[in-house]
């Protein structure tokens, strides 16, 4: 019993000849039967792919230069404070997999289904034709209801029986805070690990202090097992009556990327980046700019 959280253990006394581990491992009695929690990592021995996936919005892509988009079977993280887009980030990736017709699977710690669902409505992300169609699942869940082992082993199952090819993970810091924080980089690195040995692209949200938004060391203890880190945060102006919502690619192994950082809205078209050097303008302008103005003056 450890913070009211009840877990079976089991250990192998002697085993005559053959080794095995020695130490106690969880384990739960469902429906299915009984079934050992994983304790190892699966190793590095995941194959390395050359393909690419869209990250669900158009002008991101663009950022990846030559790529489009997100290495296949990769782990991506976008980290930043609350209400900085996270989530809308995860989203589009979320749905851009189902326009592929490809299962993904989305992990949510803070928000039911419904709510999930209707928030992503709001910027143009439409989930429940996807739910229907069963290419889309939402696991609305605290991790704190079953604890770090017992959630891990659900997390199994689920990839076992719905077979995704992309999954979400929002966010991740909530599993950083339901154990001691070796428990929790166990638990994380072999999630991870099943994730990238089943080649599934995952995509993660970490959530950051505003202490943290401008000095990315500030992040939880993954960078390293992240494949491409995405920074998005909420800006003031100098008179702190503004604020702008931007975003910059930390890192992105064995791709050539733009690290410049930019400003992006949301809208109810989705997510909509802009350059800084086009600032002065607001999305709206810009379109309503290039549709009026005639053809040779904008050559001009």
């Amino acid at each position: 019993m450890r913070d009211q959280i009840a877990t079976r253990r089991i250990r192998v006394i002697k085993y005559r000849g053959s080794s095995h581990g020695t130490g106690e491992y969880p384990f739960v009695i469902d429906n299915q039967g009984l079934s050992v929690i994983p304790i190892t990592s699966a190793g590095l021995e995941q194959p390395g792919t050359g393909k690419k996936v869209s990250t669900g919005i158009p002008s991101l892509d663009k950022l990846f230069m030559s790529s489009k988009g997100y290495t296949r079977g990769s782990t991506i993280l976008a980290s930043g404070t609350a209400g900085s887009g996270k989530t809308s980030f995860a989203g589009a990736f979320a749905l851009e997999s189902c326009k592929r017709g490809e299962r993904c699977l989305f992990f949510s710690y803070e928000e039911s289904a419904g709510q999930l669902i209707q928030n992503m409505s709001s910027i143009g992300i439409d989930f429940a034709p996807w739910i229907k169609k069963g290419l889309l699942k939402i696991v609305a869940i605290r991790p704190s209801f079953l604890g770090l082992e017992m959630h891990l082993l659900n997390v199994y199952k689920l990839v076992d029986s719905f077979k995704p090819k992309a999954v979400v993970v929002d966010p991740l810091t909530s599993l950083v805070g339901e154990g001691e924080l070796r428990e929790a980089s166990s638990m994380i690195t072999r999630m991870i690990d099943l994730f990238k040995f089943r080649s599934i692209t995952t995509f993660f949200t970490s959530l950051v202090s505003a202490t943290f938004q401008s000095n990315t060391s500030g992040e939880i203890g993954v960078s390293s097992l992240i494949d491409t880190w995405i920074v998005v945060r909420m800006v003031e102006d100098d008179e702190g009556r503004k604020r702008t919502r931007e975003v910059f690619i930390v890192k992105s192994r064995g791709t050539n990327h733009n690290s410049d950082v930019h400003k992006f809205i949301l809208s109810d078209d989705g997510i909509i980046l802009t350059p800084y050097a086009e600032s002065t303008f607001s999305v709206n302008q810009k379109r309503n700019f290039d549709k009026n103005v005639p053809e040779k003056k904008k050559n001009k």
